[in-house]
């Protein structure tokens, strides 16, 4: 099989979004990634055929990334691709072996997730909900206000927030229902403050599905959201990393900080495996230091 026939790849695409449930921003990096691996072995060794790929062309591609300094987490990303595309051509006959059975991933130091302490949040939180209360009954009044709460709320992604509609909401039952990675359904908990912040923003745009749209009534976009929870953050915190998911952070850094059962939280999330929801007991712990190296008698504080 020619590794750049373009039948053979948009099938692989279509397998990737509609079988592997993947988002479209993962296909699309797959894919990119997938044409690097491409250009490398064309350029470099002249393979055109996938059946003469081996383990050691694959070391060899991964080997020139790093050493042009290319991040560990990147470069783990473009292994993820590659053991999707090997896999697919074993499946489907292609190939006889599978070379990435002899390929192993760098190892990537652990960044502790970026949130923003629970007094600072309050604080925040206190401040929106109060400018809430002075707003005129106008859509684009508050409206990044409104995002920021129903993120730090709910722990939602952004994705899932542009993509969260009107007939997903049960104000009744006190519950949102979200639709996550791999079209995968979750039920999150909604309190009284979020009830009104979600009931405000339904008013509006009567004929759209969804809740957040912009002034035009158009369905909202990443950078859309982006800049007004950026925005937000930079007028009430010092944090150098302004982001949508620094609430999600935040959001299950404080649940589990008050004795949210870990389970409990890996669900709300909407991870698929537990080890993912594992990184916010590393803030628990560094917490933990903390205050018993300003309590302890002997920390020599």
């Amino acid at each position: 099989m020619n590794l750049s026939d373009a039948f053979f790849l948009q099938r692989f695409q279509t397998y990737l979004a509609s079988e592997k449930k993947m988002s479209k921003h993962t296909v699309l990096a797959y894919m990119g990634d997938l044409q690097d691996f491409i250009r490398f072995t064309h350029l470099t060794y002249e393979i055109q055929s996938a059946g003469n790929i081996t383990h050691l062309t694959i070391k060899s591609w991964l080997s020139n990334m790093m050493a042009n300094g290319m991040d560990p987490r990147s470069v783990n990303r473009k292994i993820s691709a590659l053991k999707s595309y090997f896999k697919y051509l074993l499946k489907h006959g292609w190939i006889n072996t599978d070379p990435m059975l002899k390929v192993s991933s760098p190892k990537t130091s652990k960044k502790l997730p970026v949130f923003i302490e629970e007094n600072k949040m309050n604080e925040i939180v206190s401040h929106l909900i109060d400018e809430k209360s002075d707003e005129k009954n106008e859509e684009n009044d508050g409206i990044a206000n409104d995002i920021l709460l129903t993120l730090y709320h709910t722990g939602m992604r952004l994705s899932e927030l542009i993509h969260l509609q009107k007939h997903n909401i049960d104000l009744s039952g006190g519950t949102l229902k979200v639709l996550g990675k791999r079209n995968k359904e979750r039920i999150i908990p909604i309190t009284d403050e979020l009830k009104t912040v979600l009931n405000h923003r339904m008013q509006f745009h009567p004929a759209s599905a969804f809740v957040f749209n912009t002034a035009k009534g158009k369905q909202l976009y990443p950078n859309y959201v982006y800049r007004q929870v950026k925005q937000l953050l930079t007028e009430h915190t010092t944090l150098k990393k302004k982001s949508p998911h620094v609430l999600r952070h935040t959001f299950a850094t404080h649940l589990l900080n008050n004795g949210g059962d870990l389970n409990a939280i890996k669900e709300l999330l909407g991870h698929a495996n537990l080890s993912a929801t594992q990184v916010y007991t590393h803030n628990s712990v560094e917490r933990l230091k903390k205050i018993h190296q300003l309590a302890h008698p002997k920390s020599g504080k």
